[in-house]
């Protein structure tokens, strides 16, 4: 009888071992995974602050580190400067009405801490009934844990190409 329970023991060690061993296998998968889907959520959800119609500094704060920086239009902005520049006024268009914004050909690292993230950018920026300008740009971003969140620390944003439409005046009746 102990030559049967000793068995047992060694047949239900093994079961364990291998439940384990899988089940750290199975796992060591998810977080990746997860992870993908959370830098490209974290991306989605930037552009989505950054909206015109949902613009908002505290909001932006909430996805974004403390020393987050970002390099465009020749300069690098801390989050008060980038704020500045996203709430500038051109004297000479009408205010925008509509932005949007199309992100393209992801490339992702990751390791246990962060992510870096390179893709393309469409903006489209609509300033009125008058002018629509459209502008492509070759962007990264690295994105690091913050507690239980991923945040934005850096952008870079290269500018590839703008155009410029002057829209027909609309006739009213």
């Amino acid at each position: 009888m102990y030559l049967l329970e000793e068995r047992s023991l060694k047949y239900l060690a093994a079961i364990l071992i291998n439940l384990l061993f899988f089940a750290n296998v199975v796992q060591s998968k998810n977080p990746h995974e997860i992870l993908e889907d959370t830098v490209y959520d974290v991306l989605k959800n930037f552009y989505t602050v950054l909206d015109v119609k949902n613009y908002d500094k505290e909001k932006l704060r909430k996805i974004v580190t403390d020393d987050f920086l970002v390099f465009e239009a020749a300069r690098s902005m801390d989050i008060d400067a980038f704020h500045l520049f996203l709430t500038q006024k051109d004297p000479n268009a009408e205010p925008l009405i509509h932005t949007s914004w199309q992100l393209s050909d992801h490339r992702l690292y990751l390791d246990d801490h962060s992510a870096h993230v390179s893709y393309m950018n469409r903006g489209t920026f609509q300033h009125g009934t008058t002018l629509r300008v459209t502008i492509d740009w070759m962007e990264s971003a690295l994105l690091v844990r913050k507690d239980e969140d991923l945040r934005i620390k850096f952008i870079n944003a290269n500018l590839i190409s703008k155009d410029i439409q002057n829209l027909p005046a609309q006739k009213t009746d």
